[in-house]
């Protein structure tokens, strides 16, 4: 482990040996840094289980960052291109506490998002189109009481899609 203190690197004794087909690099959070070693094709998921263990069994959440990019879990540390001896960031928060109960039942119920607001809107309009159909017969010709079918089974398709998935 290496630890900056002003302009001076004291280096403690324990030096981590680099595995066979494994890059050096070394892990950053605040003043403090340490040595690493990674796989190019390795996960940063296996990396920060492997690296930070203590802390994600403490129930921290740790980000990584590389050269302004904050490394998802999912990809590799070579898509990333990380280097040889490269400097990787690491912030190490808390984890964000388990919402209360009621907070979970809001989340449960359904928003009110733009999609459904134009459903509503357009089943309206469609609606109010159909009544002056009914009453009014003879503002439509046969061309748009075609179209006025077609929108009608547009927006039935778009309903049944919106609720079966």
């Amino acid at each position: 482990m290496v630890k900056l203190e002003g302009s001076k690197q004291v280096k403690q004794s324990v030096k981590h040996e680099v595995p066979d087909g494994y890059m050096p690099i070394r892990l950053r959070q605040g003043e403090e840094v340490r040595s690493a070693w990674f796989s190019p094709t390795q996960k940063v998921d296996d990396f920060l289980s492997k690296f930070f263990a203590e802390e994600l069994a403490s129930g921290k959440k740790i980000r990584l960052i590389y050269m302004g990019m904050m490394l998802l879990p999912s990809r590799s540390l070579g898509e990333y291109g990380v280097e040889e001896n490269g400097v990787i960031h690491s912030v190490i928060t808390d984890a964000p506490p388990s919402p209360s109960p009621q907070a979970a039942l809001q989340a449960n119920l359904k928003d009110l998002n733009p999609q459904n607001s134009l459903l509503v809107l357009t089943g309206i309009f469609l609606y109010g189109l159909w009544t002056l159909f009914y009453y009014f017969p003879q503002f439509f010709s046969w061309k748009s009481t075609v179209v006025l079918a077609l929108f009608t089974v547009m927006h039935i398709s778009a309903l049944a899609s919106r609720f079966t998935s």
